[in-house]
């Protein structure tokens, strides 16, 4: 087989491959969203919530991002419900959801608690985090938050941290002010302050690139056996051809048997190279995808994260929840 055969053998069951894992997430998102609608239904929303959210990391889809705003809002997830209704009033099908989607939004945005961060001493080097995210206090803004509990930390190497636990309220805006921070003394003098341990995000990123990788490799391996077996398969029948001087309708009775047996060598190649090549394929798309949506190294300033942790259903800004 040429080197053009093999790449075309490749690039068709690639496709095949990327089809068939399509239809798996196009599924099985159909299956959770149905899942999340029947949650809704018993009123079970933490559960709904969390089946909505799958659906949508699979497949993006307007009203299955619809039904998560609402269930949110049940939940009284009020900034993250928002969040989802500014979105869709820009990428909903028709105007007509759009505009909902907006009414939605505006609707809900006088209830929303919401933090400011003042910095009234800055100190070299701080960092501040509202319930864990950090945020970039260089421009002060009333950010929209859920209601419940906002734990804010400010800290510097070398100085004592700051922290100071408040309740978001529906509808209050919250007003909080860091202070000059005071150095981290001892008798002998000022005491070194360990920096903080490496994030659980960022060993998640490793991990996931690892296995990513891995993946990727061993369906490289696979696709690659794939071809040489197509190769192997078109050699064997090239042979009962051969066997039949030229073609195998009108093989000789006495080398039929023979050439049957080349035939049959040929369809077993055939079947295990369409398996690997298949399966290879999936499995290097399956690598690539972990790798590529591994979580995002932990940052200083403003990020971009994951509105819930089951894989994403969605993304906001670092600092609104």
């Amino acid at each position: 087989m040429s080197a053009r055969g093999v790449a075309t053998v490749l690039a068709i069951s690639l496709a095949l491959a990327t089809g068939v894992a399509h239809a798996d997430d196009q599924a099985k998102a159909v299956a959770l969203f149905d899942d999340g609608i029947k949650a809704m239904k018993a009123k079970q929303f933490e559960h709904a919530c969390k089946s909505f959210a799958a659906s949508l990391a699979l497949v993006a889809d307007s009203g299955t991002k619809g039904s998560l705003a609402r269930c949110y809002t049940e939940l009284g997830r009020l900034a993250s419900a928002w969040v989802l209704w500014r979105e869709l009033s820009d990428t909903a099908p028709t105007p007509q959801l759009r505009a909902d989607a907006g009414a939605r939004a505006n609707k809900l945005e006088a209830r929303l608690p919401r933090y400011t961060i003042k910095v009234v001493a800055p100190t070299p080097g701080i960092t501040v985090t509202v319930n864990g995210r950090p945020v970039d206090v260089s421009v002060e803004v009333a950010v929209p938050v859920d209601p419940g509990p906002l734990n804010v930390t400010a800290r510097a190497t070398g100085y004592t941290d700051f922290t100071r636990d408040d309740t978001a309220t529906e509808g209050k805006a919250l007003v909080i002010e860091v202070p000059a921070l005071r150095r981290a003394t001892t008798g002998a003098g000022p005491a070194p302050v360990v920096p903080p341990p490496l994030g659980a995000s960022d060993n998640r990123r490793r991990n996931r690139h690892l296995v990513g990788a891995s993946i990727a490799g061993i369906g490289a391996v696979s696709v690659i056996a794939g071809g040489v077996f197509g190769y192997r398969a078109r050699g064997q029948y090239q042979d009962a051809k051969g066997i039949c001087g030229g073609s195998i309708d009108t093989c000789a009775p006495g080398r039929l048997a023979e050439a049957q047996g080349q035939v049959d060598d040929a369809r077993s190649s055939a079947t295990r190279s369409t398996v690997l090549i298949v399966a290879g394929g999936a499995a290097v798309i399956t690598g690539a995808v972990l790798y590529m949506t591994a979580p995002k190294l932990e940052s200083r300033g403003v990020t971009f994260a994951p509105v819930v942790s089951d894989r994403g259903a969605g993304v906001a800004l670092s600092g609104w929840f």
